[in-house]
């Protein structure tokens, strides 16, 4: 029976707007360590599968950054979606805090278990059909494709995208500070971590 998986990338900013409408049946949530559980979270939350993990947005070896536990956790909450939409739609919902590097690297990777390694292409340019600012966090997809002894298969169209989008890097880091900015404003000058 094919897949029917929908997936959408957000971020903090939109999560108060994407679960009430999206009504996720699955959602991946990744925040910084000492980010709290956002207020949304609490929104029917008995009707869903929920993972949320911890880490920070480097694209090094960081203590604080994506390790290997992290990446065999989203293959596997990845590989419950897939094979729960076989038989019910599914609606994974994958958020970060800005929606362009750790969210998109995790519904990438996502993508590439409903559709195999072998269509790690094709799955890379759905990625880039359902989400605006794609900037996918490569220690994350590296690591996947490691574990996944892919060969190189998920990195090659991720690495060929950054290669021709070079300027697009700061586009987004404007964005993300922006998105911040708003974040101040709104907390009466706190910035969110």
């Amino acid at each position: 029976m094919p897949s029917r998986l929908t997936i959408k990338v957000g971020g903090l900013y939109s999560i108060d707007a994407d679960i009430p409408t999206f009504r996720p049946t699955h959602l991946l949530g990744i925040l910084d360590p000492l980010t709290p559980d956002p207020l949304a979270y609490r929104h029917d939350p008995a009707h869903r599968l929920a993972l949320v993990l911890r880490f920070r947005d480097v694209d090094a070896a960081d203590p604080e950054g994506p390790g290997g536990h992290h990446v065999a956790a989203i293959i596997d909450f990845a590989d419950r979606a897939v094979t729960a939409s076989r038989k019910q739609e599914v609606r994974l919902l994958i958020h970060c805090h800005a929606g362009i590097s750790r969210s998109t690297a995790s519904a990438y990777i996502a993508l590439v278990r409903d559709r195999g390694i072998d269509r790690a292409p094709e799955a890379f340019a759905e990625l880039l059909r359902i989400t605006a600012q794609p900037w996918p966090n490569r220690s994350l997809v590296e690591l996947a494709d490691r574990q996944l002894a892919a060969e190189g298969r998920l990195l090659a169209p991720l690495d060929a995208y950054r290669a021709a989008n070079l300027h697009r890097l700061h586009d987004l880091v404007d964005y993300h500070r922006s998105l911040l900015d708003g974040d101040r404003d709104a907390d009466s000058g706190d910035a969110v971590p």
